[in-house]
């Protein structure tokens, strides 16, 4: 079963533009989570069947499944490797198996939609974690970013001035989600 994430953040990849009071910035502030996050990324009910899962994944572009509970809060990041590794041995196994049990001795990071990519960064360096799920102030799901994103983003940037702004590169990269 998955579940639809109302989008609760205006959809731009747009960075914000400095405001007035850092006259003569020569670049521009970090991105935040939202102006990099990949919107409406697939989920999964906590409730669901190892078996959906690896269904959802298998053989499409999305790379994470995000495990949510009845209040679209998310529990977990789930990826293929993830899913084989704690395949059950038998041939209904994973049908019985929810995914909320892979999740049950995991950290569950998460970053919040105004966080910029330095503190995404540092949280993902810190849990050992490739995909973090962006949350409300409710911690409600809004979206997925990876590393891929960050990525993203700095290939498409020279270099950071002395206040750790970013100054972009003239040419845009093209949007890929990979989520």
């Amino acid at each position: 079963m998955t579940t639809d994430v109302v989008a609760r953040v205006s959809p731009t990849r747009e960075w914000p533009e400095p405001d007035g009071t850092k006259a003569g910035q020569r670049g521009r502030p970090l991105p935040t989570a939202a102006h990099v996050m990949t919107r409406g990324p697939r989920t999964i009910d906590s409730q669901a069947s190892l078996f959906s899962a690896w269904g959802q994944l298998h053989g499409e572009y999305h790379q994470h499944l995000i495990v949510i509970d009845d209040d679209v809060s998310p529990i977990g990041v789930l990826d293929e490797r993830d899913i084989a590794l704690e395949w059950p041995p038998g041939p209904l196994g994973a049908h019985h198996l929810p995914v909320h049990k892979l999740l049950r001795f995991r950290t569950r990071p998460r970053v919040q939609a105004q966080d910029d990519l330095a503190k995404v960064a540092a949280t993902m360096l810190g849990a050992r974690e490739d995909a973090l799920p962006v949350v409300d102030e409710d911690g409600r799901l809004l979206g997925l970013v990876t590393v891929w994103h960050c990525l993203e983003l700095l290939a498409g940037a020279r270099a950071c001035d002395g206040q750790g702004h970013l100054v972009p590169e003239s040419a845009r990269l093209g949007n890929r989600d990979p989520d």
